[in-house]
Order: C-alpha cells, then structure tokens, then sequence
C-alpha cells in the first residue's frame, strides 16, 4: 500500500474514532441530564474488545460496589480452585455392626467441608438427607450404641465484622459455617389478619431446631410487601422480628438466618433416624480420629461451574462467602471470614497491578467494599484473555439482559434483551452494573456505577435502561 493511502487510511480510522465518541459523549450528556442523576454520584467505562476506550465518566473513582463485588469473587475462585472441584460430605462410623442386633456399635459421624449448598433449596436435585436417608436404609439398623456427631468439631459459624447488624439476622446476611445447612437460614411462616396494626401469629418455622426461638413483634402493615426484619447474630439462639407483613395472609412466608447450623444439620440427622426407626444413645462424645474410622459413602456438591453460576444468577451472598473461604484457604488454611477478604485484594493487585480499591468481604454485602469502574472493566478484560475453560465457565455464569437471572427484567423488549450479559448490584441508594454488550460476534466491557441517590430505585434502573439501549445502539 502506497505511502499517501496509508495516510489517508490512518486519518480516516482516526475521525471515525472521534465521531463515534462524540456520539457516545451526547449519549451520555443526555443522561447526566436527569435530574435522578444529576445529583447523584457517578462512574462509567466503556470498551471494546481490544480494550479501546469508547467512553468513560469518572470512571477512576471509587465507589460502593454492592453485588457486582461477586464478580471479583466467582473469577478468583475459578482461578483458585481445579475446574472439578467439588465440595465433599463424608458419612463415617468409627465402630461395628451387629447384624444379629441390628445396632452400629459406636458413632455415626457426618464430616463436613463448608459446602454451601449442602441441602440448599437451589439445588433441589441434590439432596445430603435423601442419600444418608438410603445408606442407612441398606444398613439395616436399629439402634445407634454411640451418638450422632458432626465433624469437625468446630463452631465456626461467623458473620463479617463489616456487615451491619441489621443485616445478620435475616437471611442475605447468614454467615459461614463448615457445617452450613439449608443455605443458613429459615423460613418464618406468618398469618395475618385483616387488620392493619394488629400483631401477627407464626405457624411453622422450618427447618427447626429446639434452641432456635423467636421473639415475634411483626405486625400487620398497609403495604403488600414484606417488610419485616429480624435481628440476631451467630450463636445468639434468640431472634428479634419487628416490622410488617401485608394483611390476610396465611403461610406468609419469611427467611430469617440460623443461629447455628451445626444444630440443625444434626436436628436434620436425627430426625431421618427417627422417621427410619433408629434409635440413637446419645452418649457423650469424646475426641476421636476420623482417619482410623470407616467411610459409609460420599456426598459430593454440584461442580463448582453450578456454584459459580448460583453465585452471579442469583446474587447468592451465602456462596459467594463460602467459595471466598474455601479458595482463600487454599492459601492459608485457618482462615476467618473478616481475613479472607484479603487473600481476594492479595490476587487482584497482583493481576491487575493496581493497589486502588478495598474489599472487605466477598458478596458485596458491606459498604465498606470501594472499587472504581476502572478495576471492573480490567477484571473483564482480563476474563476475556483468560484460559479457554475459565472464560466460558465465567461467561456462562452471567445473568442475560432480559432473560435470566437478576437480570431478567432489565431490558426486556429492548435491543439489549438477549445481548448484555452481567451482573447487578443494589443498595439503599446504590445501583451498578457490570458485564459485557455481546454485538457481531464482539464483546464490550461495560460498567456503570451509581451511589448516593435519593430518588427510587426504580427510577434509576430505568435511566440506566435508556442508556444502555442508547450505547447499544451506537455500538
């Protein structure tokens, strides 16, 4: 190609380059233009898949992330841990059977890992109680000489120094534990009556647990949402619920988190001996070595992809934190929820080669978590780069606009329905979006970041909605 045609090609990429941020500066000028907006504070990045800004809005500031912190969490944790791994459950006895009595002489003993989705309700095809449920059926027994121990003997149930206190007592906010159950919380069933301001009563609370009380001062309110809340933190077996519920409800149903899962997983086991029949001693336990004992069988979690995906699809707070511990103990194994963390900045600094943002947990739940559109358009782009397997994993861990997810309701009927794929964050006065625009076969990076709005939330996802559309359109 002849020299003056090189020029001419070089200068013409150069002004389609400047028209087409131009055109996406008036995109955004119209949206700064909202009133919503304009008195909020606010970071934007654009990019495309070479990495080419095509727009940006203080987009090197820090904000409060929300959720979209699960996006830094679920990629460490594919990066961390083996594309099979798997969380194991371990049924051990460490004595015999007597065929001719019918009895396990010694204990049966349930060796946990911190699987979140040990008999969690979204993962209904799997179930720990339903398979122990067989193996002790095929045991043929009767009677239990020893008792039903739940190893490690550890009570580790934690909640995040970071998370305010009321959010640990309902359900978003249950914390880890190595024996985690049911997802850590429960469900409150509520009836109402027909009168606003009256107190309410509860029916069933589900799963149950004889220490686990509730103290009950949720009345009847004039909206039809839930608006009840319960206070209460790990190992305090008592639960304080103020606020509301609508009126006329029966079964009205609200999650509350446990006080301590390692009793209700053992509740759990012991009521599946009952129902089977089996009676079990109750000895006292005493300090065993569970590598001389005997594995019954083997529980085995979903594939770590599916907890990935639980974690972006349904802004799951419980699994982002278990999966932030697992893989930060890879590296140091007697590691706290509060120091974990920690290990998740240790990695991204190392990776991205800034130092400029703070995690303090991994589920986005603490607004002490400050990070700029800036790092989450470079964890993007690093996926983009990343190992074949890790990349696809992480992608279709996405929620889609309009489709799936959290997502399912942002932009549907529009052009971005089916073509952003992402994840939301939300607050009280905090909305953010990170993902990626899928166009010709193209991805785009693409994070917005809004805090300290005092409009509805509404109001500002449908501003964002607009925008989107109109940067979609440009793209």
């Amino acid at each position: 190609m002849k020299r003056p045609l090189l020029i001419f090609v070089f200068q013409f990429a150069v002004l389609l380059s400047f028209f087409s941020q131009e055109s996406y500066k008036t995109v955004l000028s119209n949206f700064l233009t909202k009133d919503e907006i304009s008195d909020s504070y606010l970071g934007i990045k654009l990019q495309n898949q070479s990495g080419e800004v095509l727009l940006k809005y203080q987009s090197e500031k820090l904000f409060v992330p929300a959720s979209i912190q699960k996006l830094f969490t679920t990629s460490y944790t594919l990066n961390i841990l083996p594309s099979r791994f798997t969380f194991k459950t371990f049924v051990i006895i460490d004595g015999q059977i007597d065929s001719l009595s019918k009895t396990l002489i010694g204990n049966l003993i349930i060796q946990t890992s911190g699987d979140p989705s040990l008999e969690s309700r979204f993962f209904k095809s799997y179930s720990f109680i339903n398979s122990l449920n067989t193996v002790l059926k095929n045991l043929n027994i009767k009677f239990v000489s020893g008792n039903i121990i739940i190893y490690p003997d550890l009570n580790d149930y934690q909640s995040n120094s970071r998370w305010l206190w009321s959010d640990m007592g309902n359900y978003y906010g249950a914390g880890y534990s190595s024996h985690t159950f049911k997802d850590n919380y429960v469900e409150v069933f509520f009836r109402s009556s027909s009168i606003i301001g009256d107190s309410t009563k509860i029916l069933k609370i589900d799963p149950s647990e004889n220490t686990f009380k509730i103290d009950n001062n949720v009345l009847v309110g004039k909206s039809n949402k839930d608006l009840s809340y319960a206070y209460g933190a790990p190992f305090q077996n008592r639960r304080l619920m103020k606020g509301t519920i609508p009126a006329s409800k029966e079964n009205f149903r609200v999650k509350i988190s446990m006080h301590h899962p390692k009793l209700f997983l053992k509740s759990a086991v012991e009521n599946e001996c009952f129902k089977l029949g089996i009676e079990v001693q109750k000895k006292p336990s005493i300090n065993i070595n569970i590598s001389m004992f005997d594995t019954l069988f083997t529980y085995y979690s979903p594939p770590l992809k599916d907890l990935v995906k639980c974690v972006n699809y349904r802004s799951n707070n419980n699994f982002a934190e278990h999966l932030l511990m697992k893989s930060a103990s890879t590296q140091y194994k007697l590691v706290s929820l509060d120091e974990a963390s920690a290990f998740l900045k240790l990695f991204w600094k190392s990776k991205l080669g800034t130092n400029d943002f703070t995690f303090k947990d991994g589920s986005g739940l603490s607004r002490l978590n400050l990070s700029s559109p800036n790092l989450f358009n470079q964890l993007l782009n690093f996926q983009l780069s990343s190992k074949s397997i890790i990349k696809e994993t992480f992608l279709n861990s996405l929620p889609v606009a309009g489709v799936s997810g959290t997502l399912k309701s942002l932009g549907k009927g529009t052009v971005i329905e089916g073509k952003f794929i992402g994840k939301s964050g939300s607050m009280s006065g905090i909305r953010c979006y990170s993902g990626y625009f899928k166009k010709n076969s193209e991805y785009f990076p693409f994070t917005i970041m809004i805090n300290n709005f005092i409009s509805s939330d509404y109001v500002i996802r449908k501003h964002i909605e607009e925008l989107m559309v109109a940067i979609y359109n440009k793209l």
